[in-house]
């Protein structure tokens, strides 16, 4: 249950950083631009204050136009009761005027986050913080719950890929062009593709040992040495394995540590590689 809004003062000057955007970063916050004086916000204010109290997925802020005038300009309020949802620091949506329980519980309903997308942002806090095995558990637990749900399996599958390619590809299987995480879920295939194949299944060729060496550093989850080995593989024979080590490179560029700037970095040595 929500805190209820009314235990600060009606007329309180509100800190909207920390009142409103912060803890918007981790629930939703719905807002609520009223006046005392203001007859139709004394209508959807309790509405708004039941709802409040009902749910646990977002919390209530009203916030009295004339003590807050800056605050009502700076969010272009020209009528109350105005309404507005921030999610993560930013406004979504907002709705003016009065409207009945059941049209702003629908209004709630479409712009509020899933309670997948929810999960999957505590998955990413996990991440961050360092506890991959946590973060798979839950990721387990959102797939039992609901197994088409796409964003939980590539988020497993991503994880799982080096130690068990074969488990991946099972978990992205269904996905098609115009899903959501596409390009890594054909990042995620082509990787576990090459992983799973035999040794012997490659082409004889000079560079042919260079190219395995790259490979199984990937299986070690070195991937900074794996695309390192793809590139070499680039220098000496660019078309061997039908393209492989570039593409085995760009798709693995997913799981760089370091982000943008370390993609760009080795986007400049494959182009050397290939000029």
């Amino acid at each position: 249950m929500s805190d209820s809004p009314m235990d600060t003062p009606h007329d309180a000057v509100v800190d909207f950083e920390q009142q409103v955007l912060e803890p918007s970063r981790v629930l939703p916050v719905l807002v609520d631009f009223w006046a005392e004086w203001c007859e139709p916000c004394k209508t959807l204010g309790p509405i708004l204050d039941k709802l409040a109290e009902a749910s646990d997925q977002w919390t209530l802020v009203k916030i009295d136009v004339d003590s807050n005038q800056p605050l009502a300009q700076e969010f272009g309020v020209r009528g109350i009761p105005a309404v507005m949802l921030f999610i993560d620091g930013v406004k979504v949506d907002e709705f003016s005027g009065v409207l009945p329980e059941s049209e702003v519980l629908a209004w709630l309903e479409t712009r509020l986050p899933s309670a997948s997308a929810t999960a999957m942002k505590d998955v990413s806090a996990l991440l961050d913080a360092g506890d991959q095995p946590a973060a798979e558990q839950l990721l387990e637990t959102l797939i039992d719950k609901d197994p088409e749900s796409l964003e939980p399996r590539v988020g497993l599958s991503r994880l799982r890929l080096f130690s068990d390619p074969g488990f991946a590809q099972v978990m992205v299987e269904g996905a098609r062009l115009g899903d959501d995480q596409f390009e890594l879920v054909e990042a995620i295939r082509l990787l576990a593709t090459l992983m799973l194949k035999e040794p012997q299944s490659f082409g004889e060729s000079k560079i042919r040992d260079q190219y395995l060496e790259a490979i199984v550093a990937l299986k070690e989850g070195l991937i900074e040495a794996a695309i390192e080995g793809f590139i070499k593989t680039l220098v000496l024979d660019p078309g061997y394995d039908e393209e492989g080590a570039r593409l085995a490179a760009v798709a693995a560029f997913n799981w760089l540590p370091g982000g943008e700037q370390q993609v760009r970095e080795y986007r400049r040595k494959m182009q050397r590689a290939l000029n």
